[in-house]
Protein backbone atom coordinates (compact mmCIF):
# COMPACT_ATOMS: atom_id res chain seq x y z
CA UNK A 1 0.00 0.00 0.00
CA UNK A 2 1.31 3.34 -0.93
CA UNK A 3 2.33 5.96 1.46
CA UNK A 4 -0.14 8.52 2.67
CA UNK A 5 2.87 11.04 2.54
CA UNK A 6 3.18 9.64 -1.21
CA UNK A 7 -0.59 9.99 -2.20
CA UNK A 8 -0.57 13.29 -0.94
CA UNK A 9 2.49 14.91 -2.46
CA UNK A 10 0.98 13.03 -5.72
CA UNK A 11 -2.25 14.95 -5.50
CA UNK A 12 -1.42 18.65 -5.31
CA UNK A 13 0.95 17.79 -8.31
CA UNK A 14 -2.13 16.71 -10.34
CA UNK A 15 -4.00 20.35 -11.24
CA UNK A 16 -0.11 21.67 -12.29
CA UNK A 17 0.04 19.02 -15.34
CA UNK A 18 -2.96 17.66 -15.99
CA UNK A 19 -5.67 19.87 -15.52
CA UNK A 20 -6.17 20.82 -19.11
CA UNK A 21 -5.79 18.06 -20.23
CA UNK A 22 -8.78 15.65 -18.18
CA UNK A 23 -11.54 17.84 -18.95
CA UNK A 24 -14.80 17.88 -20.41
CA UNK A 25 -15.95 20.38 -23.21
CA UNK A 26 -18.90 20.48 -25.31
CA UNK A 27 -22.89 20.11 -25.13
CA UNK A 28 -23.69 16.72 -25.95
CA UNK A 29 -23.72 13.22 -24.14
CA UNK A 30 -23.58 9.82 -25.47
CA UNK A 31 -26.06 7.64 -25.98
CA UNK A 32 -26.41 4.51 -23.83
CA UNK A 33 -25.29 2.11 -26.39
CA UNK A 34 -22.08 4.62 -26.69
CA UNK A 35 -21.43 4.52 -23.20
CA UNK A 36 -21.39 1.11 -22.83
CA UNK A 37 -19.03 0.85 -25.68
CA UNK A 38 -16.60 3.00 -24.14
CA UNK A 39 -16.59 0.78 -20.70
CA UNK A 40 -16.55 -2.51 -22.89
CA UNK A 41 -13.28 -1.38 -24.75
CA UNK A 42 -11.68 0.10 -21.29
CA UNK A 43 -12.07 -3.59 -20.25
CA UNK A 44 -10.83 -4.99 -23.60
CA UNK A 45 -8.04 -2.79 -23.50
CA UNK A 46 -6.86 -1.64 -19.93
CA UNK A 47 -5.52 -3.73 -16.76
CA UNK A 48 -7.58 -3.30 -13.76
CA UNK A 49 -10.91 -2.89 -15.49
CA UNK A 50 -13.33 -4.99 -16.00
CA UNK A 51 -17.37 -4.79 -17.37
CA UNK A 52 -20.10 -7.37 -15.86
CA UNK A 53 -23.71 -7.05 -16.05
CA UNK A 54 -25.64 -7.14 -12.79
CA UNK A 55 -29.22 -7.24 -13.68
CA UNK A 56 -31.94 -6.12 -15.87
CA UNK A 57 -34.27 -2.61 -15.92
CA UNK A 58 -37.37 -2.80 -16.31
CA UNK A 59 -37.67 -3.10 -20.32
CA UNK A 60 -35.21 -5.66 -20.26
CA UNK A 61 -32.40 -3.90 -20.74
CA UNK A 62 -28.80 -4.63 -18.95
CA UNK A 63 -27.59 -2.84 -16.43
CA UNK A 64 -23.17 -1.93 -16.23
CA UNK A 65 -21.03 -2.31 -13.55
CA UNK A 66 -17.53 -1.02 -14.01
CA UNK A 67 -15.02 -1.61 -11.93
CA UNK A 68 -11.44 -0.14 -11.42
CA UNK A 69 -9.04 -1.81 -9.18
CA UNK A 70 -5.70 -1.36 -9.68
CA UNK A 71 -3.74 -4.54 -8.55
CA UNK A 72 -6.34 -5.97 -6.42
CA UNK A 73 -8.71 -7.95 -8.42
CA UNK A 74 -12.10 -7.40 -9.20
CA UNK A 75 -14.32 -9.08 -6.90
CA UNK A 76 -15.72 -8.05 -4.01
CA UNK A 77 -13.65 -10.45 -1.72
CA UNK A 78 -10.57 -9.54 -3.52
CA UNK A 79 -10.76 -6.09 -3.25
CA UNK A 80 -11.59 -6.65 0.71
CA UNK A 81 -8.87 -8.64 0.89
CA UNK A 82 -6.39 -6.22 -0.43
CA UNK A 83 -7.39 -3.87 2.42
CA UNK A 84 -9.23 -1.24 0.22
CA UNK A 85 -11.92 0.97 0.35
CA UNK A 86 -14.71 0.94 -2.24
CA UNK A 87 -16.38 4.16 -3.61
CA UNK A 88 -19.87 3.06 -5.61
CA UNK A 89 -20.74 6.15 -8.45
CA UNK A 90 -24.49 5.62 -9.65
CA UNK A 91 -24.90 7.60 -13.29
CA UNK A 92 -28.26 8.01 -14.63
CA UNK A 93 -30.50 7.35 -12.14
CA UNK A 94 -32.21 10.53 -13.84
CA UNK A 95 -31.19 10.49 -17.24
CA UNK A 96 -32.49 13.75 -17.91
CA UNK A 97 -29.37 14.23 -15.61
CA UNK A 98 -26.32 13.18 -17.85
CA UNK A 99 -23.39 14.97 -16.11
CA UNK A 100 -22.18 12.11 -13.82
CA UNK A 101 -22.52 9.77 -17.17
CA UNK A 102 -20.06 12.29 -18.93
CA UNK A 103 -17.81 12.31 -15.51
CA UNK A 104 -17.98 8.99 -15.15
CA UNK A 105 -15.92 8.43 -18.13
CA UNK A 106 -13.79 11.37 -18.00
CA UNK A 107 -13.23 9.37 -14.64
CA UNK A 108 -12.57 6.12 -15.93
CA UNK A 109 -10.39 7.40 -18.58
CA UNK A 110 -8.38 9.78 -15.75
CA UNK A 111 -7.45 6.74 -13.84
CA UNK A 112 -6.94 4.72 -16.46
CA UNK A 113 -4.39 6.33 -18.65
CA UNK A 114 -3.26 9.37 -16.08
CA UNK A 115 0.16 8.47 -13.94
CA UNK A 116 -0.83 11.38 -11.37
CA UNK A 117 -4.59 10.05 -10.96
CA UNK A 118 -3.10 6.18 -10.65
CA UNK A 119 -2.33 7.01 -7.29
CA UNK A 120 -5.84 7.52 -6.14
CA UNK A 121 -6.17 3.71 -6.62
CA UNK A 122 -3.82 3.05 -4.54
CA UNK A 123 -6.40 2.33 -1.19
CA UNK A 124 -9.79 2.48 -3.33
CA UNK A 125 -11.34 0.59 -5.68
CA UNK A 126 -14.15 2.31 -7.62
CA UNK A 127 -17.52 1.07 -9.23
CA UNK A 128 -19.33 2.94 -11.68
CA UNK A 129 -22.83 2.28 -12.88
CA UNK A 130 -22.08 3.74 -16.25
CA UNK A 131 -26.15 4.24 -16.58
CA UNK A 132 -28.57 2.97 -14.34
CA UNK A 133 -31.77 3.77 -15.47
CA UNK A 134 -31.61 2.74 -19.27
CA UNK A 135 -34.96 2.89 -20.30
CA UNK A 136 -34.96 6.04 -18.99
CA UNK A 137 -31.97 7.00 -21.16
CA UNK A 138 -33.36 5.57 -24.36
CA UNK A 139 -36.03 7.96 -23.92
CA UNK A 140 -34.38 10.89 -25.43
CA UNK A 141 -35.37 14.28 -26.21
CA UNK A 142 -34.20 17.42 -25.86
CA UNK A 143 -37.37 19.51 -24.12
CA UNK A 144 -38.37 17.39 -20.75
CA UNK A 145 -35.41 19.51 -18.77
CA UNK A 146 -37.36 22.79 -19.36
CA UNK A 147 -35.24 24.69 -16.25
CA UNK A 148 -31.93 22.98 -17.86
CA UNK A 149 -28.92 24.52 -19.46
CA UNK A 150 -27.88 21.41 -21.52
CA UNK A 151 -26.66 19.27 -23.23
CA UNK A 152 -28.20 19.01 -26.56
CA UNK A 153 -30.06 15.88 -25.95
CA UNK A 154 -30.52 14.01 -23.08
CA UNK A 155 -33.13 10.86 -21.63
CA UNK A 156 -36.29 11.07 -19.11
CA UNK A 157 -36.57 11.09 -15.39
CA UNK A 158 -39.25 7.81 -15.09
CA UNK A 159 -37.79 4.51 -16.06
CA UNK A 160 -40.21 2.29 -18.31
CA UNK A 161 -42.54 2.04 -15.68
CA UNK A 162 -42.40 5.58 -15.58
CA UNK A 163 -41.05 5.33 -11.78
CA UNK A 164 -38.43 7.86 -10.34
CA UNK A 165 -35.66 5.64 -9.55
CA UNK A 166 -34.53 7.33 -6.34
CA UNK A 167 -37.72 6.87 -4.76
CA UNK A 168 -37.96 3.27 -4.88
CA UNK A 169 -35.04 2.25 -2.27
CA UNK A 170 -36.91 1.14 -0.12
CA UNK A 171 -39.80 -0.27 -1.59
CA UNK A 172 -38.38 -1.56 -4.95
CA UNK A 173 -40.69 -1.85 -7.24
CA UNK A 174 -38.78 -1.73 -10.02
CA UNK A 175 -36.64 -4.05 -11.54
CA UNK A 176 -33.82 -1.39 -11.61
CA UNK A 177 -34.06 -1.24 -7.51
CA UNK A 178 -33.81 -5.14 -7.18
CA UNK A 179 -30.61 -5.51 -9.31
CA UNK A 180 -29.20 -2.10 -7.53
CA UNK A 181 -29.83 -3.09 -3.70
CA UNK A 182 -29.21 -6.34 -4.77
CA UNK A 183 -25.48 -5.52 -5.97
CA UNK A 184 -25.09 -3.15 -3.31
CA UNK A 185 -25.09 -6.17 -0.62
CA UNK A 186 -22.63 -7.70 -2.92
CA UNK A 187 -20.42 -5.62 -3.12
CA UNK A 188 -20.78 -3.53 0.16
CA UNK A 189 -18.64 0.29 -1.08
CA UNK A 190 -17.82 1.86 2.00
CA UNK A 191 -19.22 5.18 -0.02
CA UNK A 192 -22.37 5.34 -1.88
CA UNK A 193 -21.88 8.63 -4.78
CA UNK A 194 -24.96 9.65 -7.31
CA UNK A 195 -24.98 11.95 -10.06
CA UNK A 196 -27.75 14.82 -10.18
CA UNK A 197 -28.67 18.46 -11.84
CA UNK A 198 -30.11 20.38 -9.37
CA UNK A 199 -33.36 22.24 -9.82
CA UNK A 200 -34.51 25.24 -7.56
CA UNK A 201 -32.85 28.88 -6.79
CA UNK A 202 -30.17 30.29 -8.80
CA UNK A 203 -26.73 31.40 -7.40
CA UNK A 204 -23.19 31.20 -8.29
CA UNK A 205 -22.21 28.01 -7.17
CA UNK A 206 -21.37 25.45 -9.81
CA UNK A 207 -21.95 22.58 -7.04
CA UNK A 208 -24.52 22.05 -4.48
CA UNK A 209 -23.16 19.17 -2.11
CA UNK A 210 -26.14 16.55 -0.80
CA UNK A 211 -25.03 14.22 1.94
CA UNK A 212 -26.65 11.53 3.68
CA UNK A 213 -27.73 13.69 6.92
CA UNK A 214 -25.88 13.90 9.48
CA UNK A 215 -28.00 13.68 12.65
CA UNK A 216 -29.46 10.22 11.24
CA UNK A 217 -25.54 8.18 10.92
CA UNK A 218 -23.56 6.30 13.21
CA UNK A 219 -21.27 8.76 15.10
CA UNK A 220 -18.38 7.07 13.74
CA UNK A 221 -19.63 7.65 10.25
CA UNK A 222 -20.79 10.96 11.21
CA UNK A 223 -17.59 11.86 12.53
CA UNK A 224 -15.75 10.56 9.06
CA UNK A 225 -18.07 12.26 7.05
CA UNK A 226 -17.81 15.94 8.96
CA UNK A 227 -14.46 15.71 10.30
CA UNK A 228 -12.37 14.24 7.06
CA UNK A 229 -14.71 13.83 3.78
CA UNK A 230 -16.71 17.20 3.70
CA UNK A 231 -13.67 19.67 4.55
CA UNK A 232 -11.72 17.58 1.98
CA UNK A 233 -13.96 17.69 -0.82
CA UNK A 234 -14.67 21.42 -0.28
CA UNK A 235 -10.99 22.15 -0.20
CA UNK A 236 -10.28 20.19 -3.28
CA UNK A 237 -13.35 21.59 -5.10
CA UNK A 238 -11.58 25.33 -3.95
CA UNK A 239 -8.11 24.92 -5.28
CA UNK A 240 -9.35 24.29 -8.74
CA UNK A 241 -11.77 27.31 -8.60
CA UNK A 242 -15.18 24.81 -8.72
CA UNK A 243 -17.10 26.81 -5.99
CA UNK A 244 -19.21 24.22 -3.93
CA UNK A 245 -22.15 24.77 -1.33
CA UNK A 246 -24.60 22.30 0.38
CA UNK A 247 -27.66 21.88 -1.22
CA UNK A 248 -30.89 23.07 0.30
CA UNK A 249 -34.37 24.38 -0.22
CA UNK A 250 -35.42 27.59 0.25
CA UNK A 251 -37.05 28.23 3.82
CA UNK A 252 -39.84 30.96 2.00
CA UNK A 253 -39.23 32.73 -1.77
CA UNK A 254 -35.10 33.86 -2.07
CA UNK A 255 -32.22 32.27 -0.73
CA UNK A 256 -31.94 35.55 1.52
CA UNK A 257 -35.13 34.66 3.48
CA UNK A 258 -32.96 31.42 4.58
CA UNK A 259 -32.13 27.87 3.25
CA UNK A 260 -32.75 24.67 4.88
CA UNK A 261 -31.01 21.20 4.81
CA UNK A 262 -32.85 18.38 2.64
CA UNK A 263 -33.91 15.22 4.94
CA UNK A 264 -32.70 12.13 3.33
CA UNK A 265 -35.66 9.53 3.93
CA UNK A 266 -34.91 6.21 3.50
CA UNK A 267 -36.73 5.93 -0.39
CA UNK A 268 -33.91 7.96 -1.51
CA UNK A 269 -30.54 6.72 -2.17
CA UNK A 270 -28.98 8.73 0.84
CA UNK A 271 -31.11 7.68 3.25
CA UNK A 272 -31.60 3.66 2.07
CA UNK A 273 -27.33 3.86 2.27
CA UNK A 274 -27.30 5.59 5.51
CA UNK A 275 -29.74 2.10 6.88
CA UNK A 276 -26.90 0.20 5.53
CA UNK A 277 -23.51 1.96 7.25
CA UNK A 278 -22.82 3.57 4.56
CA UNK A 279 -22.33 7.46 3.83
CA UNK A 280 -24.22 8.73 0.64
CA UNK A 281 -23.17 11.19 -1.66
CA UNK A 282 -25.20 13.14 -4.17
CA UNK A 283 -23.29 15.45 -6.42
CA UNK A 284 -26.12 18.28 -7.63
CA UNK A 285 -24.45 20.37 -10.44
CA UNK A 286 -26.11 23.33 -10.63
CA UNK A 287 -28.95 23.63 -13.57
CA UNK A 288 -28.39 27.05 -14.86
CA UNK A 289 -24.49 26.67 -15.66
CA UNK A 290 -23.00 25.60 -18.91
CA UNK A 291 -22.83 21.74 -19.27
CA UNK A 292 -19.84 21.57 -20.15
CA UNK A 293 -18.62 23.19 -16.33
CA UNK A 294 -21.55 20.95 -14.67
CA UNK A 295 -19.31 17.90 -15.81
CA UNK A 296 -16.24 19.01 -14.61
CA UNK A 297 -17.55 19.81 -11.15
CA UNK A 298 -19.12 16.46 -11.23
CA UNK A 299 -15.59 15.19 -12.20
CA UNK A 300 -13.30 17.35 -9.56
CA UNK A 301 -16.00 16.25 -6.87
CA UNK A 302 -15.41 12.09 -7.25
CA UNK A 303 -11.57 13.13 -7.27
CA UNK A 304 -11.98 14.98 -4.32
CA UNK A 305 -14.19 11.81 -2.75
CA UNK A 306 -11.33 9.76 -3.65
CA UNK A 307 -8.21 11.71 -2.47
CA UNK A 308 -10.29 11.63 0.78
CA UNK A 309 -10.76 7.68 0.67
CA UNK A 310 -7.22 7.15 -0.12
CA UNK A 311 -5.62 9.21 2.94
CA UNK A 312 -8.29 8.32 5.49
CA UNK A 313 -8.44 4.31 4.08
CA UNK A 314 -7.76 2.95 7.80
CA UNK A 315 -10.24 5.52 9.33
CA UNK A 316 -12.65 4.66 7.17
CA UNK A 317 -12.86 1.04 7.25
CA UNK A 318 -12.45 1.10 10.90
CA UNK A 319 -15.78 3.74 11.33
CA UNK A 320 -17.93 1.25 9.32
CA UNK A 321 -16.96 -1.41 11.71
CA UNK A 322 -17.66 0.39 14.53
CA UNK A 323 -21.27 1.40 12.93
CA UNK A 324 -21.48 -1.72 12.69
CA UNK A 325 -21.11 -3.21 15.89
CA UNK A 326 -23.40 -0.22 17.47
CA UNK A 327 -26.31 -0.98 14.98
CA UNK A 328 -26.54 -4.67 15.90
CA UNK A 329 -26.83 -3.02 19.95
CA UNK A 330 -29.06 -0.61 19.36
CA UNK A 331 -32.01 -0.72 21.86
CA UNK A 332 -33.88 2.53 20.48
CA UNK A 333 -34.78 2.91 16.87
CA UNK A 334 -35.29 7.15 15.87
CA UNK A 335 -37.34 7.97 12.87
CA UNK A 336 -39.46 10.33 11.28
CA UNK A 337 -37.18 12.72 10.22
CA UNK A 338 -37.42 16.50 9.75
CA UNK A 339 -35.47 19.66 9.73
CA UNK A 340 -36.19 21.49 12.87
CA UNK A 341 -36.85 24.96 11.26
CA UNK A 342 -36.52 26.85 14.70
CA UNK A 343 -32.81 26.08 15.10
CA UNK A 344 -31.65 28.44 13.19
CA UNK A 345 -27.70 29.07 12.36
CA UNK A 346 -26.18 30.84 9.61
CA UNK A 347 -24.08 30.28 6.13
CA UNK A 348 -21.93 32.10 3.88
CA UNK A 349 -23.72 32.58 0.71
CA UNK A 350 -22.99 33.34 -3.04
CA UNK A 351 -25.68 34.43 -4.71
CA UNK A 352 -27.44 37.28 -7.06
CA UNK A 353 -29.50 40.25 -5.82
CA UNK A 354 -33.20 39.62 -6.31
CA UNK A 355 -35.63 42.18 -8.04
CA UNK A 356 -39.38 42.33 -9.25
CA UNK A 357 -40.28 42.67 -12.55
CA UNK A 358 -43.33 42.52 -14.33
CA UNK A 359 -44.02 38.79 -16.56
CA UNK A 360 -44.50 39.09 -19.96
CA UNK A 361 -46.72 36.14 -19.67
CA UNK A 362 -49.10 37.10 -16.70
CA UNK A 363 -48.67 40.96 -16.26
CA UNK A 364 -48.00 40.48 -13.17
CA UNK A 365 -44.98 40.75 -10.85
CA UNK A 366 -42.27 37.95 -11.09
CA UNK A 367 -39.01 37.45 -9.60
CA UNK A 368 -35.93 37.84 -11.45
CA UNK A 369 -32.26 36.92 -10.35
CA UNK A 370 -29.48 39.31 -11.78
CA UNK A 371 -26.35 38.19 -12.73
CA UNK A 372 -25.40 41.39 -13.22
CA UNK A 373 -25.24 42.01 -9.12
CA UNK A 374 -23.41 38.81 -8.05
CA UNK A 375 -24.18 38.97 -3.40
CA UNK A 376 -21.44 37.58 -0.99
CA UNK A 377 -23.93 37.57 2.20
CA UNK A 378 -24.41 35.48 5.35
CA UNK A 379 -28.26 33.69 5.52
CA UNK A 380 -30.13 31.81 7.60
CA UNK A 381 -29.70 28.06 7.31
CA UNK A 382 -31.91 25.26 9.32
CA UNK A 383 -29.83 22.00 8.90
CA UNK A 384 -30.85 20.22 12.49
CA UNK A 385 -32.88 16.64 12.15
CA UNK A 386 -35.42 15.85 14.86
CA UNK A 387 -37.06 12.41 15.22
CA UNK A 388 -40.41 12.35 15.69
CA UNK A 389 -40.83 8.64 16.34
CA UNK A 390 -38.74 6.46 18.93
CA UNK A 391 -39.61 2.88 18.52
CA UNK A 392 -37.75 0.35 20.91
CA UNK A 393 -36.70 -2.64 19.30
CA UNK A 394 -38.18 -6.18 19.77
CA UNK A 395 -36.82 -9.23 20.33
CA UNK A 396 -37.90 -9.47 16.71
CA UNK A 397 -40.94 -9.68 14.05
CA UNK A 398 -43.23 -12.24 13.00
CA UNK A 399 -44.24 -12.44 9.30
CA UNK A 400 -47.25 -14.27 8.28
CA UNK A 401 -45.89 -16.34 5.04
CA UNK A 402 -48.95 -15.07 3.27
CA UNK A 403 -46.70 -11.32 3.06
CA UNK A 404 -45.04 -13.01 0.57
CA UNK A 405 -44.01 -9.62 -1.10
CA UNK A 406 -42.90 -8.10 1.93
CA UNK A 407 -40.39 -11.42 2.90
CA UNK A 408 -39.11 -11.44 -0.69
CA UNK A 409 -38.35 -7.64 -0.69
CA UNK A 410 -36.28 -8.41 3.19
CA UNK A 411 -34.61 -11.56 1.45
CA UNK A 412 -33.39 -8.81 -0.97
CA UNK A 413 -31.39 -7.12 1.56
CA UNK A 414 -30.38 -10.13 3.33
CA UNK A 415 -31.87 -9.65 6.53
CA UNK A 416 -31.25 -12.32 8.77
CA UNK A 417 -34.37 -14.50 9.12
CA UNK A 418 -35.64 -18.15 9.13
CA UNK A 419 -39.07 -20.11 8.51
CA UNK A 420 -40.39 -21.93 11.22
CA UNK A 421 -40.11 -25.70 10.82
CA UNK A 422 -43.04 -25.93 13.39
CA UNK A 423 -45.59 -24.56 15.62
CA UNK A 424 -44.24 -22.11 17.80
CA UNK A 425 -46.12 -20.01 20.18
CA UNK A 426 -44.78 -16.39 21.55
CA UNK A 427 -45.38 -13.38 23.99
CA UNK A 428 -46.44 -10.31 21.27
CA UNK A 429 -46.99 -7.04 20.63
CA UNK A 430 -50.01 -6.60 18.44
CA UNK A 431 -51.21 -3.44 16.43
CA UNK A 432 -53.74 -2.00 15.14
CA UNK A 433 -53.70 1.27 12.88
CA UNK A 434 -56.22 3.75 14.29
CA UNK A 435 -55.86 6.40 11.87
CA UNK A 436 -53.72 7.92 8.38
CA UNK A 437 -54.21 10.31 6.11
CA UNK A 438 -53.65 9.32 2.31
CA UNK A 439 -51.94 11.71 -0.88
CA UNK A 440 -54.59 13.02 -2.78
CA UNK A 441 -52.66 11.60 -5.89
CA UNK A 442 -50.91 8.83 -6.47
CA UNK A 443 -47.15 9.21 -5.33
CA UNK A 444 -44.77 6.50 -7.44
CA UNK A 445 -47.28 3.87 -7.87
CA UNK A 446 -48.61 4.22 -4.90
CA UNK A 447 -51.32 5.89 -2.72
CA UNK A 448 -49.09 6.98 0.18
CA UNK A 449 -50.13 6.68 3.58
CA UNK A 450 -48.61 9.35 6.25
CA UNK A 451 -49.24 10.91 10.09
CA UNK A 452 -50.21 7.23 10.89
CA UNK A 453 -51.45 6.05 14.57
CA UNK A 454 -51.65 2.78 15.54
CA UNK A 455 -52.56 1.49 19.53
CA UNK A 456 -50.91 -1.75 20.57
CA UNK A 457 -52.09 -4.22 22.98
CA UNK A 458 -50.32 -7.82 24.20
CA UNK A 459 -50.92 -11.14 23.11
CA UNK A 460 -49.72 -14.93 22.91
CA UNK A 461 -49.81 -16.30 19.46
CA UNK A 462 -48.87 -19.30 17.79
CA UNK A 463 -47.34 -19.03 14.38
CA UNK A 464 -47.62 -21.60 11.40
CA UNK A 465 -44.85 -24.05 10.23
CA UNK A 466 -43.72 -21.31 7.33
CA UNK A 467 -44.43 -17.77 9.00
CA UNK A 468 -41.16 -15.98 9.46
CA UNK A 469 -39.05 -15.30 12.26
CA UNK A 470 -37.27 -11.90 12.20
CA UNK A 471 -34.44 -11.84 14.66
CA UNK A 472 -33.28 -8.50 15.93
CA UNK A 473 -29.54 -8.27 17.03
CA UNK A 474 -27.92 -7.03 13.32
CA UNK A 475 -26.80 -4.54 11.85
CA UNK A 476 -29.70 -4.71 9.48
CA UNK A 477 -32.03 -3.78 12.45
CA UNK A 478 -32.82 -0.13 11.38
CA UNK A 479 -33.93 -1.33 8.15
CA UNK A 480 -36.10 -3.97 9.13
CA UNK A 481 -37.98 -1.20 11.21
CA UNK A 482 -38.00 1.15 9.14
CA UNK A 483 -39.57 -1.18 7.11
CA UNK A 484 -41.87 -3.08 9.50
CA UNK A 485 -42.73 -0.31 12.34
CA UNK A 486 -46.51 0.65 10.24
CA UNK A 487 -45.68 4.45 12.04
CA UNK A 488 -42.60 4.39 10.16
CA UNK A 489 -43.15 7.53 7.48
CA UNK A 490 -41.58 4.89 4.63
CA UNK A 491 -42.89 1.67 6.48
CA UNK A 492 -44.27 -0.84 3.96
CA UNK A 493 -47.39 0.11 5.88
CA UNK A 494 -47.16 3.47 4.54
CA UNK A 495 -45.83 2.29 1.04
CA UNK A 496 -49.41 0.11 0.47
CA UNK A 497 -48.19 -3.35 1.18
CA UNK A 498 -51.09 -4.05 4.10
CA UNK A 499 -53.43 -2.27 2.20
CA UNK A 500 -55.88 -5.28 2.34
CA UNK A 501 -56.08 -5.16 6.14
CA UNK A 502 -57.47 -1.76 5.76
CA UNK A 503 -61.13 -3.22 3.84
CA UNK A 504 -63.92 -4.06 6.12
CA UNK A 505 -64.97 -7.81 4.17
CA UNK A 506 -68.26 -8.51 6.73
CA UNK A 507 -71.00 -5.96 7.43
CA UNK A 508 -74.82 -6.08 8.16
CA UNK A 509 -78.21 -5.15 7.38
CA UNK A 510 -80.10 -2.84 10.07
CA UNK A 511 -83.13 -4.37 10.13
CA UNK A 512 -81.42 -7.72 11.39
CA UNK A 513 -79.01 -6.29 13.73
CA UNK A 514 -81.73 -4.01 15.02
CA UNK A 515 -82.72 -6.87 17.58
CA UNK A 516 -79.24 -8.48 17.87
CA UNK A 517 -77.46 -4.85 19.28
CA UNK A 518 -80.77 -4.32 21.44
CA UNK A 519 -79.59 -7.68 23.22
CA UNK A 520 -75.98 -7.06 23.18
CA UNK A 521 -77.31 -3.71 25.14
CA UNK A 522 -79.26 -5.21 27.39
CA UNK A 523 -76.93 -7.68 28.60
CA UNK A 524 -73.60 -5.04 28.37
CA UNK A 525 -74.64 -2.07 30.89
CA UNK A 526 -71.07 -0.71 29.95
CA UNK A 527 -71.43 -0.88 26.13
CA UNK A 528 -74.95 0.96 26.74
CA UNK A 529 -73.35 3.34 29.13
CA UNK A 530 -70.53 3.84 26.15
CA UNK A 531 -73.61 4.23 23.75
CA UNK A 532 -75.26 6.78 25.74
CA UNK A 533 -72.08 8.96 26.28
CA UNK A 534 -71.43 9.07 22.67
CA UNK A 535 -75.01 10.45 21.68
CA UNK A 536 -74.41 12.86 24.45
CA UNK A 537 -70.91 13.97 23.14
CA UNK A 538 -71.90 14.26 19.04
CA UNK A 539 -75.79 15.43 18.38
CA UNK A 540 -75.17 14.64 14.81
CA UNK A 541 -74.32 10.99 15.75
CA UNK A 542 -77.61 10.89 18.06
CA UNK A 543 -79.97 11.46 15.38
CA UNK A 544 -77.98 8.77 13.01
CA UNK A 545 -79.71 5.43 13.50
CA UNK A 546 -77.56 3.44 11.13
CA UNK A 547 -73.78 4.86 13.33
CA UNK A 548 -75.49 3.84 16.48
CA UNK A 549 -76.45 0.07 14.86
CA UNK A 550 -72.49 0.44 13.78
CA UNK A 551 -71.25 1.69 16.95
CA UNK A 552 -72.72 -1.00 18.70
CA UNK A 553 -71.39 -3.74 15.77
CA UNK A 554 -67.55 -2.61 15.81
CA UNK A 555 -67.74 -3.49 19.95
CA UNK A 556 -69.54 -6.81 19.01
CA UNK A 557 -68.52 -10.27 18.94
CA UNK A 558 -69.34 -9.75 15.02
CA UNK A 559 -67.03 -7.59 13.77
CA UNK A 560 -64.00 -8.79 11.91
CA UNK A 561 -60.86 -9.12 14.45
CA UNK A 562 -58.54 -8.70 11.29
CA UNK A 563 -59.56 -5.00 10.13
CA UNK A 564 -57.21 -2.86 10.96
CA UNK A 565 -54.93 -5.38 12.79
CA UNK A 566 -51.33 -5.23 11.54
CA UNK A 567 -50.33 -8.44 10.79
CA UNK A 568 -46.54 -8.47 11.42
CA UNK A 569 -46.09 -9.22 15.50
CA UNK A 570 -44.07 -7.16 17.52
CA UNK A 571 -42.13 -10.21 19.67
CA UNK A 572 -41.70 -9.72 23.34
CA UNK A 573 -40.78 -13.35 24.33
Amino acid sequence: MRSVAFIVLLLVLVPLHTAAQWSFSGDTTPTWEQVIERYAEYARTRHGASLVEIGRDDDGSPIHLFVLSDGSGSTPDSIRAAGKTMLWITNGIHPGEPDGIDASLLLAQALLDSDQYMGLLANTAVCIVPVYNVSGAKQRNSTSRANQNGPAAYGFRGNARNLDLNRDFIKADSRNARTLIEALNTWDPDIYFETHVSNGADHQYVMELLTTHPDKLDTALRAFMQQRLMPRQYAWMEQRNQKMGPYFETHQQIPEQGLEGFMDGPRYSTGYNALRQRIGILSEAHMLKPYAERVNATFQLMLGTLACMNEHTAELLAARRKARASAEEYLHYATNWSIDTSMVDSIAWSGFAVDTIISGVSGLGRSRYDHEKPTEVRIPWMNSGRAALHIERPVGYLIPQAWHEVIERLKLDRVPMHPLDKEKTYVVEMQRIDDFTNVRQPYEGHFLHRYIQANSSMDTVTAAVGDMFVPMGHATDALVMEILEPRCSDSFFAWGFFDSILQQKEWFSDYVFEDIAADLLAKDPVLQAELEAERIRDPEFAADAWAQLYFVYKRSPYFEPSYRRYPVLRIVQ
